[in-house]
């Protein structure tokens, strides 16, 4: 049974887009050693279309079938970085799926509102406080 992980990491601290794509590929425990395909993967869709949801926020998502599990990764920067789209940004949720999930599909819906990016972006929130909003 596919299980979808929730990661949450705070104050990263990277010098630019590339090094944080290296950053959140490095997370996921089946491919901490091989990142370089998934930040290619992450690249290529920011090529089909900007992934910008909110002013400082980003929500690159691509298909992986290899990986054992999908990923929720909320990735939120120290200081603000320059996003492919030439803005800043310092938080970024990352969808890393592994096929159809009804759990990454629960977390895009919530995405469309407005409180919920703003709170995935307050520097304090906890991974409990994410668990619980997806619940409602």
């Amino acid at each position: 049974m596919m299980k979808t992980k929730l990661i949450l990491d705070k104050n990263v601290i990277v010098p630019n887009r590339d090094e944080w794509l290296k950053h959140v590929a490095g997370i996921i425990p089946a491919i901490s050693n091989d990142t370089v395909s998934v930040v290619q993967t992450l690249k290529h869709r920011e090529e089909i279309g900007s992934t910008r949801i909110a002013e400082n926020m980003v929500m690159p998502h691509v298909v992986i079938p290899t990986i054992a599990n999908s990923y929720i990764i909320v990735s939120q920067l120290e200081s603000p970085i320059e996003w492919f789209d030439n803005h800043s940004v310092d938080t970024g949720t990352f969808l890393i799926v592994k096929g159809n999930d009804e759990t990454i599909s629960n977390f895009v819906v919530h995405m469309a509102d407005d409180s919920f990016v703003e709170q995935l972006s307050e520097r304090g929130i906890e991974k409990k406080t994410i668990e619980s909003l997806l619940e409602e």
